[in-house]
C-alpha cells in the first residue's frame, strides 16, 4: 500500500512540475514576422533562479528571413523537438538547444529586466551570430503539450551527427 501511495505522490509532483513550468515561446525577425513557434518545459519556474534540462518542441513557419543564419538555426529546431539545456541566473536566461554538440548550436541569451525578448544565435566554430528574436509568451496548456517525461525521454534520446 505505501508503494502505491508513493507512486501515486510521485506522479502528482510530476504533474504539477510540468503544469507549471510549461511554457509557450516564438522566434521573430527583426520587423517582427514570426518564423516559429514551439512550447518548452523549463526545470524551473521562468524568471527564477534555476538550471537543468528543458522539453521543447518547435514548428517553424514558411516565413522566410534574410538573416543568411536563420536557416541553419532553422534546421536544427525544425527536427521537432528535444531537450535543452536551460539556465537562469541574476535575471539572465540562457538556451542550448543543442548541448554537447561542438558546431552550429542554437542558443538563446536574454536579459529578461532588460529586454522583452532575448537573441536567438546559431553559435559556431567562428562565433555566435544573433539571427532572430525569442520571446516566451505565456504559460503553455495544463500538460504543457510535452510528452510525458517518460515519453519524452524515450523518443528524444538519440541524438545523430
Amino acid at each position: 500500500m505505501r508503494a502505491i501511495v508513493a507512486a501515486f505522490v510521485i506522479l502528482v509532483m510530476a504533474a504539477t512540475y510540468a503544469a507549471e513550468n510549461a511554457y509557450n515561446f516564438s522566434v521573430t525577425n527583426q520587423s517582427g514576422e514570426v518564423l516559429g513557434s514551439g512550447k518548452i518545459r523549463l526545470p524551473f519556474k521562468f524568471g527564477a533562479d534555476g538550471k537543468g534540462t528543458a522539453d521543447w518542441q518547435f514548428t517553424p513557419t514558411q516565413a522566410a528571413s534574410t538573416n543568411k543564419y536563420w536557416m541553419k538555426a532553422k534546421a536544427r529546431l525544425a527536427r521537432g523537438g528535444g531537450k535543452a539545456r536551460a539556465e537562469c541566473k541574476d535575471s539572465w536566461f540562457t538556451l542550448d538547444f543543442n548541448p554537447g554538440w561542438s558546431d552550429n548550436n542554437v542558443t538563446v541569451s536574454w536579459a529578461l529586466k532588460k529586454r522583452e525578448s532575448g537573441n536567438l544565435y546559431l553559435a559556431d566554430f567562428s562565433g555566435g551570430h544573433p539571427c532572430a528574436s525569442f520571446r516566451i509568451s505565456q504559460p503553455a496548456a495544463p500538460n504543457g503539450g510535452l510528452a510525458s517525461p517518460t515519453n519524452s525521454e524515450a523518443a528524444g534520446s538519440g541524438r545523430h551527427r
